[in-house]
């Protein structure tokens, strides 16, 4: 007692019809593999626990309400982590000390193009650096009182290449 109905009211195949009769199983079944046909899987959200369906295995939210709590979250946490490391919140205010310089300079008149661009490209060498230096601090190879050692001097520079 398996049988199951199947049947298009509308003749267009837009909407389907599905009966069972002596038990809910092979609706079931059928369902499932159409929702593996359309590219659809169960998924929980992390935030509410709702079930949803999901385009792939990789969506975790179920709606813009629980992705707009979970960036929250994820920017408390990050907060959280930046005020038990000092070196960086030190690392993003010496970043913007640069831009703020630089866009001093380039509202300067008449300040030599070449030095801008010098500036510029320092600025950029100083923020490769400055990454490398604080991956070393996060994996245990440097400590954190270097880096901000080193981040204290950066400010020196950019300083004496914007003196005009």
């Amino acid at each position: 007692d398996t049988r199951l109905d199947l049947w298009f009211p509308d003749n267009r195949r837009t909407e389907e019809c599905v009966s069972a009769y002596a038990s809910l199983y092979p609706l079931i079944t059928y369902y499932l593999n159409r929702l593996n046909d359309w590219g659809l899987c169960f998924r929980q959200c992390k935030v509410c626990g709702k079930y949803f369906l999901a385009k792939s295995q990789r969506y975790e939210l179920c709606s813009d309400k629980c992705r707009k709590v979970q960036a929250l979250q994820n920017k408390r946490e990050f907060d959280e982590r930046a005020r038990e490391n000092n070196y960086d919140l030190l690392y993003k205010n010496e970043c913007q000390n640069w831009r703020n310089k630089i866009n001093r300079v380039k509202n300067t008149a008449g300040f030599p193009a070449d030095r801008l661009e010098k500036i510029q490209v320092a600025f950029s060498d100083f923020k490769k650096e400055a990454l490398q230096r604080k991956k070393a601090v996060k994996t245990g190879t440097a400590s954190p009182k270097e880096f901000t050692d080193w981040l204290y001097l950066q400010s020196n520079v950019i300083v004496e290449l914007t003196e005009y």
